[in-house]
């Protein structure tokens, strides 16, 4: 499989209805600029949400494989050193390179989704959940995630979701269950899903404020115990 999982720019446009490298919706804006990084049959796949503005500012600039978790890198680094599942031969910039055979590295919406706030775009705060109550960005949603996630790569035997909110976890879950019908829930953080085991993580942004709670904290911290499950379940499923 190579639509979508060939490392580069995407060349898709199917949310849009002309040739506009930026779409309104109401008070959003969808950015044209989808992209894959890595393995061109990635054993794992971690998907964030979308773009922030790191991601779109350091786009801009023209160095496509300095894209991809542009300022939050280590802390991506950090998760998978937590999940152990850092290779220790290389870092994490070689992860979304050609080059990589293991990993890939995507978004769920491949695209880059802004909000519209005091004559700002922002791609933070409330972003992320109001996306999934909007009925425009949801089928966004729903678009991407059927085209690119609807039939993983037959190498795929791991998806890391990076995100940890109550909210997200049950939106994506949902998304996810409606695209695969052997979805199977196996614990608060994880399913079995399009023949992978599916785990959520915390977010590696740098305005996630639970980032260190999620890596640190025990099982009396809700964060903690979703870090807990993670590892128990990579560590009874994923080896």
């Amino acid at each position: 499989m190579t639509n979508g999982y060939s490392h580069g720019p995407i060349s898709c446009r199917d949310c849009y209805a002309g040739e506009e490298a930026v779409m309104a919706l109401g008070d959003w804006r969808l950015h044209n600029n989808p992209g894959y990084y890595g393995s061109n049959s990635p054993q794992i796949l971690v998907l964030g949400f979308s773009k922030g503005a790191n991601q779109n500012k350091t786009a801009a600039e023209g160095d496509f494989d300095k894209v991809a978790f542009a300022k939050a890198r280590h802390r991506l680094q950090e998760v998978l050193e937590t999940l152990k599942l850092m290779p220790s031969d290389r870092n994490i910039d070689y992860l979304m390179t050609a080059k990589e055979k293991s990993f890939g590295v995507a978004s769920l919406v491949r695209c880059s989704f802004c909000k519209m706030k005091g004559g700002t775009c922002k791609t933070s705060g409330d972003v992320i959940p109001s996306s999934f109550t909007n009925q425009s960005t949801l089928k966004v949603i729903e678009n991407c995630s059927s085209k690119y996630l609807g039939s993983l790569p037959s190498s795929t035997r791991l998806v890391i979701l990076l995100g940890t909110s109550e909210t997200y976890i049950k939106k994506t879950k949902a998304l996810i269950q409606r695209l695969h019908k052997d979805f199977k829930a196996i614990n608060h953080v994880s399913f079995s899903a399009g023949g992978a085991l599916w785990v959520y993580a915390t977010h590696p942004s740098p305005g996630n404020g639970y980032f260190k709670a999620w890596v640190k904290n025990g099982s009396d911290d809700q964060s903690g115990q979703k870090r807990i499950l993670a590892q128990q379940v990579l560590s009874k499923y994923y080896s």
